[in-house]
């Protein structure tokens, strides 16, 4: 698959409400020399999310959120895979029987090789895991002032993680953006969703949190967002249009003619 796009950073260009019409928003990556180095498109309508990667009609891949579901689409191949409860009971299934024939395998061993495999395997699981108990504290969000972005006004607020500063974002009045509250209601949705996924399943990898997390902590919509790596910036989003417009539903389903992948064939 595709990397996913600029998923966690289109889902911080947003904040708060309710309305009814379709919406339309191009995204623009640039790197910290300015350089433009993605394009995304976000359809928003009745809490259903297209995203697409690149905003000209030649998207490589498609994510679809239908509120109960997400559909990853790979045009490359014509494709697509389904990513619902019934894949996670599926990948929870299989994660269970993996530990139990690992732990026949363990179990088969000379006392002194399993003590040291297990050792070894106990520090990769909290590398990969956090230490044992611990849960991911969530982003802190910090209001830093005031700013501007392309003249529109907006609030800028710094997020943390631990004390390492992520972002910076500018939000502007959701009055200010035409559609604001359709691709909100559409982001909450997705983030509630990927929390109850991410919960279901017997382990979550550490550091992994939800981008949802910090749409109650920002007051407005985020048209500008600059991501930070030690105390350097590596990249920005902003929001390089909008527009309000009824959708086809036909954008929130797999093209005709796609074949459905199972993700497990093979394994």
């Amino acid at each position: 698959m595709k990397r996913p796009f600029v998923f966690a950073s289109a889902v911080l260009l947003w904040a708060s409400s309710a309305a009814h019409a379709g919406v339309v928003m191009d995204l623009v990556t640039r790197d910290a020399s300015g350089t433009v180095t993605d394009r995304a498109r976000i359809y928003a309508q009745s809490e259903k999310v297209r995203m697409e990667e690149g905003g000209n009609g030649d998207a490589e891949a498609t994510m679809i959120f239908l509120g109960d579901r997400f559909m990853y689409i790979d045009h490359s191949d014509k494709s697509y895979v389904v990513m619902d409860e019934a894949m996670l009971d599926e990948v929870s299934a299989k994660m269970d029987a993996a530990m139990k024939e690992m732990e026949a395998q363990l179990a088969s061993m000379p006392p002194e090789q399993r003590a040291m495999v297990e050792q070894m395997m106990k520090g990769q699981m909290q590398g990969m895991m956090g230490q044992q108990g611990e849960e991911t504290p969530p982003p802190r969000v910090e209001a830093i002032g005031s700013g501007e972005w392309q003249s529109r006004d907006c609030k800028e607020y710094a997020v943390y993680e631990g004390g390492e500063k992520k972002q910076q974002i500018c939000a502007a009045a959701l009055d200010d953006v035409e559609g604001a509250d359709e691709v909100i209601d559409a982001f909450r949705s997705m983030a509630a969703y990927i929390t109850k996924m991410t919960e279901s399943l017997p382990m979550r990898p550490a550091g992994q949190s939800n981008p949802g997390e910090l749409m109650d902590q920002i007051d407005g919509f985020p048209i500008h967002t600059v991501d930070y790596a030690n105390g350097q910036i590596v990249q920005e989003v902003s929001l390089d249009s909008v527009e309000e417009q009824d959708l086809d539903d036909e954008l929130f389903g797999a093209p005709e003619g796609y074949r459905k992948q199972d993700p497990f064939r093979g394994r």
